[in-house]
């Protein structure tokens, strides 16, 4: 038996050229087993400012979010910190996953981070939105923690690396966001 295939969308919350988080992002894309398929997302910057009024008449990129999280089995996220908060892309783009409340997008879905920033490695802007996203119906994958301090020059924009500590941690989170998606998909079919 053949086992089942997952559908990750990702992305990252920074807007730098030469972002670590993005690395990230695409090293879990390239790093990604056979039975996951990591698709980047990278128009979340086109998204509105969250603004309850337009969920009457959503515009067109705030639907196609919308339809990416539904179809998706899993959201990986890149996750800066900005002064111990998570960036301002990050959270429009995570806020607007937990609308509409009568539907809303995020809600069981497996979600993980990825964090290369500062000393704390992103730890606050992870443990905020990990209470927020578990309240609206998300799994969130927190161990093992990808919270990488002072990663810049050890990781290529465009996700390219020979670091080993940082291939091993975005292996492990991998490892542990299958191991998630496989229980939570088995929890459904009971």
């Amino acid at each position: 038996m053949n086992p089942r295939q997952f559908h990750a969308i990702a992305f990252s919350g920074s807007l730098r050229d030469e972002s670590t988080n993005t690395a990230l992002v695409l090293l879990a894309q390239r790093l990604a087993p056979p039975e996951l398929q990591i698709t980047v997302i990278d128009w979340v910057d086109q998204l509105p400012w969250v603004n309850p009024d337009l969920e009457a008449d959503p515009p067109e990129v705030l639907q196609r979010w919308w339809q990416q999280l539904r179809s998706a089995d899993a959201l990986l996220v890149g996750m800066p910190e900005h002064n111990a908060h998570p960036t301002a892309l990050a959270k429009n783009a995570l806020d607007w996953a937990t609308r509409p409340p009568q539907d809303r997008a995020i809600a069981g879905k497996v979600v993980a981070f990825l964090s290369a920033a500062g000393r704390s490695g992103g730890a606050n802007a992870q443990a905020t939105f990990a209470r927020v996203l578990q309240h609206y119906g998300a799994v969130v994958v927190d161990e093992p923690r990808v919270q990488l301090s002072h990663i810049a020059g050890r990781i290529a924009a465009d996700g390219t690396t020979d670091d080993e500590e940082i291939v091993e941690a975005v292996n492990a989170k991998l490892r542990a966001v299958l191991a998630a998606l496989t229980a939570h998909n088995e929890t459904l079919v009971l």
